[in-house]
């Protein structure tokens, strides 16, 4: 089973979907090209995550999705 990414629960991502694909774009990539476009999944720590919920970036060590 793959670990849930943190770009699941990022208010930076936005999911493009093909016939057969699912992508996850993340839209700060567009004012800084220090983020990739498609991050490799799973992303398991990200200096610009936010919850889609307003809360800020998780602790290094705390699980993807978990609110500090």
């Amino acid at each position: 089973m793959m670990m849930q990414s943190l770009c699941e629960t990022c208010r930076n991502v936005r999911e493009v979907r093909t016939a057969r694909s699912r992508f996850l774009l993340c839209e700060l990539s567009v004012t800084n090209a220090a983020y990739p476009k498609y991050p490799p999944q799973p992303v398991a720590r990200c200096d610009g995550y936010q919850n889609k919920d307003g809360s800020t970036q998780a602790k290094p060590d705390d699980p993807p999705g978990k609110r500090p």
